[in-house]
This record gives structure tokens, C-alpha cells and sequence, in this order.
């Protein structure tokens, strides 16, 4: 979470109009310092990134703004919303996970598009169900870079619009618990929203162009009052038209809703904007759908005077995005810095270190137990030593010599088989000899058996000869001496994998040096017998060698 209070420039535009916010965050709750609206001259294009950053960057210059930084978003048309289920996923895995289904649903390819995703519902053990997607093409993310380029800006963050509108109905009192239709009226383009409990779940964008009769646009507008934000005059027949159509949308968009969740009811319907529509468009929805409907007012919420409620209706997307910032995990997507898969090597590396730390820990507590107790043994021999020299009962104290002997040779044959027999060295071999891995060989699933000195590992390869040359590889490490790998279940390839790891097989890796040791055991016990029969008769007839 931030803590030390800094100054923040969000903004938000569409093609009439630009929305700047200046607010304080850290230390508290949000503060808005200042926020100013003005009209896009129409010869700006809102579209072309060097004419519409320059525009930018001259509204900055007029206002003395000094920022450097800035917090931007994409409007809900730009971009593919998705909701996806999916398997209960930890959420280390998910990015790899929702990456994989995306390439599914996306209507473009993949590695042309910025994804980035938020959770929307979770099992008891916090893993993800269920997903809200939200993929952008690359293209239209650099066009967005440039605007801010343009206007001598670095976008710190890049939202989405629909996600910052969410952020701001739930900062005001008692909608965070409701679900709430927020539409976001523009004037070629409006954003209609359901927000369900504090998370978007459902969002659309209806192309509604309202038509202005008042002939040229404003090119240079403070927009200090709600004249100047609203300044068209509307002729009758168009003002009709365009909120029929806006009820249109509405309706459409509660419909599309209600076929994902038949039982779903709307609690109160929320109106922003700033084409002067909105008090008439909020009169006829709640006519038309009998619910309660009110106007966008943020005011209350950021203690300014009730007076700049008119002008402060289209600010929704803007002071989102300066709430999102100000508190930790409100501003999830973020296509500046989207959620990523861990790459698999740097996933092995980690679990083998941390392995190996635990390893670690272990060998040196029983390192220090074993130690301990050879050092107590080792004591007790030199005294056994001293007591057959003192008093000459050499077959007794023979035989509780040999007994410690044959405690030494257990605990050294206990050392060597944990030195041929750690599983990270062995893992880690593996690894360093596999043939381009996450690219031709995935390592799905490993099992260590060490009854049998043995770890089966099941594949996925590129085709039979990376398999075969794997095999090879392995079985000449040391001359031969250390593995022998035999293939435990056939080759197979899958033919609904079009390309990539199209093959599977599982072989069996056996530590040769583990099952000489283990064969051993037997013998080396008969050698200790002979050894105590051999020197208890020598100290019985009184010699000792």
C-alpha cells in the first residue's frame, strides 16, 4: 500500500471532451486537488496521438501542471472482456492458466494482444474458479503510449475504463453491497456497466452518437460550470432520439446480462456524463424500468461543495483511477505491467532451492544427531580400549567393542547411501541435460522411488528424436556409470496437439550407483559376522592381533 502522500495525474478522454484529475494519495484517503473538463476542438482528432497528446500537453501548460507521470485508461470498445471458468487454479499458476484459455476465446491472436486478468470467484482453499479476462491488441496499447508521448507524459499505469467506473460507484455510500447499472453515457459511444457486490460483472459498450445542433465546438473551455460541460442545445426530435436509443441499449445490455444469471435482479441504476442528457435520461429510465435512478455524484465522497455535482458527472473513469491507485489491489488491471506466467525454469530453480534448503536442514540436524551419536560410540570404544588393558576380560570387552564397531560401519553405510541418494542432485542433472526445455521437453510429472533407486518422469517432447536423444544423453553421463535410462511406457504422439510438445512417454531413470550400494547391504552385513566370529575366537584364546 502507498504511504507517503504524492501528487497523481489521471486522465480520461473520448473524442469531445478531456477529463484531468490532480489528487493526492497515500497517507489516507484520496484527495482530489483539482479536476478540469474541456472540450475537444474538432480539429483535434482523438484518434491521431501527436494531435491529441499535443492538446494534452497544452491543457497541462494552462493549468501549470508539472507531472511527468500519468494514470490512463482504455475505453470498454477497445478492449475484449471474457468471463472464463476455469479448474481450481492456485493463483501462481493462474496467469499460465487464463494465458492457455485465452488463446481459445481471443478473436485475434495472442501474441498480438496485452491480456491481463482479475479473480472473481475463489474455492475455500483460495484457489481462482473464475476469471474476468481483459485482452487489448498491441497496437492499440502503443497508439495510447504515444498520445501520452506526445504530451511529454509516462503512463505509470494503464486501466480500463469499465474497471475504473467500478472503483468510483463503490467509493459512494451503500452501492459496494448493491448491484448497480452504471451507465456512462458519451457522446458517440456509451458504456453500460453492472457492478455486483464491489466486482464488474457484466460490461458493454453501445455505439449511441448524440448529435450537436449548436454548430462548432468549443475550442477552449475551462468547463467550470455545467453550462460550459453541457453546452449544446439539443433540438427536440434528436434529444428523443438519442435517449430512445440509450433505453434501447439499457435494455439490450440487461437482457445479455440475465442470460448468464437468469435470477438476477438490478438494485438501482447510476447515470454519468457529461453530454447534457443525463438528468433526462435518468427521468426516463426510471420510468421505463421502474427503479431507483440517480444521477453520478461524487461530491459527498470527496467533501467538495455540492454545487460541482453537475460538473463532476462525467469524472467517474477519471477519479477511479486516482482511488484505484490510492488503495493496494483496487487497480487489478493494469496492461502496463499485466499478471504473467512464471517462466518453467525459473519455476524449477525455485522449487530446487527452496528444496534444497529444506534438504539442507534436514541432513544437518541428522547429520548432527548421527555425528553425536558416532562421537558418544567412538568414546565408548577408546574406554572399552582402556578396561581390557586395566583388567584383562578381553572377550567380553571384545565383544562390546565389536558391537560398537558394527554401529560405525552401519552409520557409514547409512552416510554413503544418503550421498548417492539426493534427489535435488539427481533433479538437478536431469535438468541441465533435458534438450531445450518449455520448448521441446516439458517435465510433467516426476516420481521418485527409492526402494528401487529410481525416478520415472513423464514427457511431453517436440517428436521421438528428442526423446531418443535424451535418453542418450543420460545414459553416457560418467561412461555409463551413474544412469541407465529405459523408456516404462511407449512413445505416443497426441494428433489434437497441431504443434509444440506434441509427444508423450514416460522412461524410468535408474541411479546405477544407489542399486549397487542397496545389492551390497547384504554382503557387507556377512562380512561384519565373519569379522566378530574371527576376532571374538583370537581374544578368547588370549591373542589378540
Amino acid at each position: 500500500m502507498i504511504r507517503l502522500p504524492r501528487s497523481i495525474l489521471c486522465v480520461d478522454w473520448d473524442k469531445r471532451s478531456l477529463r484531468m484529475v490532480v489528487a493526492r494519495i497515500g497517507g489516507g484517503p484520496m484527495q482530489l486537488e483539482d479536476a478540469h473538463s474541456h472540450r475537444v476542438p474538432n480539429t483535434v482528432d482523438a484518434d491521431d496521438p501527436q494531435a491529441m497528446g499535443g492538446f494534452i500537453a497544452q491543457m497541462q501548460r494552462r493549468h501549470r501542471w508539472h507531472h511527468r507521470r500519468v494514470i490512463v485508461d482504455v475505453p470498454r470498445d477497445k478492449v475484449v472482456l471474457n468471463r472464463m471458468t476455469l479448474p481450481p487454479t492456485p493463483v501462481s499458476e493462474l496467469a499460465a492458466a487464463v494465458r492457455f484459455q485465452a488463446l481459445k476465446e481471443l478473436p485475434f491472436p495472442l501474441d498480438e494482444a496485452v491480456i491481463d486478468h482479475v479473480i472473481l470467484q475463489s474455492d475455500e482453499d483460495g484457489r481462482a474458479t473464475e476469471v474476468l479476462l481483459a485482452a487489448i491488441r498491441a497496437e492499440t496499447l502503443a497508439r495510447l503510449r504515444e498520445t501520452c508521448q506526445a504530451a511529454g507524459l509516462t503512463p505509470a499505469r494503464i486501466g480500463l475504463r469499465p474497471y475504473a467506473n467500478r472503483i468510483s460507484v463503490c467509493q459512494l455510500p451503500g452501492l459496494a453491497e448493491q448491484r448497480v447499472l452504471y451507465v456512462d453515457v458519451g457522446p458517440t459511444m456509451t458504456e453500460i456497466d453492472i457492478i455486483c457486490g464491489g466486482a464488474l460483472a457484466f460490461s458493454r459498450a453501445a455505439n449511441v452518437t448524440l448529435p450537436l445542433t449548436s454548430g462548432e465546438l468549443i475550442t477552449d473551455s475551462t468547463a467550470a460550470s455545467a453550462a460550459e460541460l453541457a453546452g449544446f442545445a439539443f433540438s427536440d426530435e434528436s434529444e428523443r432520439t438519442a435517449i430512445a436509443e440509450l433505453l434501447v441499449e439499457i435494455t439490450r445490455t440487461l437482457q445479455a446480462y440475465r442470460a448468464t444469471d437468469v435470477d438476477a435482479t438490478v438494485d438501482r441504476i447510476l447515470i454519468g456524463g457529461s453530454s447534457g442528457l443525463e438528468s433526462q435520461l435518468a427521468e426516463s429510465v426510471g420510468q421505463r424500468f421502474e427503479l431507483p435512478t440517480d444521477l453520478f455524484d461524487p461530491t459527498g465522497v470527496l467533501d467538495a461543495d455540492a454545487s460541482e455535482a453537475a460538473k463532476l458527472r462525467s469524472f467517474s473513469a477519471a477519479l477511479g483511477l486516482a482511488w484505484g491507485l490510492g488503495e493496494e489491489g483496487l487497480l487489478e488491471l493494469d496492461f502496463i505491467n499485466p499478471k504473467k506466467p512464471i517462466p518453467p525454469r525459473q519455476t524449477l530453480k525455485r522449487n530446487l532451492r527452496i528444496a534444497g534448503i529444506a534438504a539442507a536442514v534436514v541432513l544437518i540436524a541428522a547429520g548432527t544427531v548421527f555425528g553425536k551419536h558416532v562421537w558418544d560410540k567412538k568414546g565408548q570404544l577408546a574406554a572399552l580400549q582402556d578396561e581390557i588393558d586395566r583388567n584383562g576380560r578381553l572377550a567380553e570387552q571384545a565383544e562390546a567393542q565389536l558391537e560398537v564397531l558394527d554401529m560405525v560401519d552401519v552409520v557409514k553405510d547409512w552416510e554413503r547411501g544418503n550421498e548417492l541418494l539426493v534427489w535435488l542432485d539427481h533433479l538437478l542433472a536431469l535438468t541441465q541435460n533435458m534438450i531445450e526445455p518449455g520448448k521441446k521437453m516439458l517435465v510433467e510429472q516426476a516420481t521418485l522411488d527409492e526402494r528401487k533407486g529410481a525416478i520415472s518422469l513423464d514427457l511431453l517432447c517436440a517428436d521421438y528424436e528428442i526423446l531418443t536423444a535424451f535418453i542418450e544423453t543420460l545414459n553416457q553421463i560418467e561412461n555409463g556409470k551413474k544412469y541407465q535410462v529405459v523408456i516404462e511406457q511407449s512413445y505416443r504422439e497426441d494428433p489434437k496437439r497441431e504443434e509444440g510438445l506434441r509427444g508423450e512417454a514416460r522412461v524410468r531413470v535408474e541411479l546405477l550407483q544407489w542399486r549397487k550400494h542397496v545389492s551390497g547391504t547384504d554382503q557387507r552385513e556377512r562380512d561384519r559376522k565373519k569379522r566378530r566370529r574371527r576376532v571374538l575366537s583370537e581374544w578368547t584364546a588370549g591373542g589378540r592381533r
